[in-house]
């Protein structure tokens, strides 16, 4: 897309590796009511570096970083009534230098801003934190010593000024589901 180009594409568009980089972007309209015009958006970036630490060859520890934003104007009268963004971050360690993730950690961070109203200001907010790590046995088989922890963090304009006022934040138990277990 160039600067005179307003219009944004839906294909994707990678950057060639540099430094063991690879860099992908795409963005596409989303369109709610099927009339045809644009209620909105959604954007995915995704970045992955990878980098060998003892000049073997082999990457040695891979980081995956991805950030998807999705804004909505969900009663059409032009200002943006939902915004919601989810970025993850894993990244995997092989210490050994056999090829196999030794090491596995993942975070997740969800935030999503609600105009309840119409006003134009955010009502009530919330965010997600979520992370969970594990150690892989010598053979490359599941994740062993997984630990895990999660909270949410509500935010509340409770008076309608625009302002949020009231925060509230809880633990999330996370499960970890082990191969052939299934959520109910």
């Amino acid at each position: 897309m160039t600067e005179d180009d307003a219009t944004p594409t839906n294909e994707p568009a990678t950057i060639e590796p540099e430094g063991g980089r690879v860099i992908e972007s795409t963005m596409k309209e989303v369109d709610l009511t099927g009339d045809g015009d644009p209620d909105g958006y959604r954007s995915v970036h995704t970045e992955v570096r990878e980098l060998d630490i003892d000049g073997d060859g082999v990457a040695d520890l891979v980081e995956t970083v991805t950030i998807s934003e999705t804004a909505l104007d969900v009663d059409g009268d032009g200002v943006l009534d939902v915004i919601t963004t989810v970025e993850t971050s894993e990244t995997t360690m092989d210490f050994t230098g056999d090829g196999v993730s030794d090491s596995v950690e993942v975070t997740e961070i969800k935030t999503i801003a609600y105009d309840i109203d119409g006003d134009g200001d955010f009502d009530i907010t919330r965010t997600e934190v979520l992370t969970a790590s594990g150690i892989s046995p010598d053979d490359g088989g599941k994740l062993t010593d997984v630990e895990t922890s999660g909270v949410r963090l509500y935010g509340l304009d409770t008076t309608g000024d625009g302002k949020i006022d009231d925060f509230v934040v809880e633990d999330i138990d996370v499960e970890v589901l082990e191969e052939g277990d299934t959520e109910d």
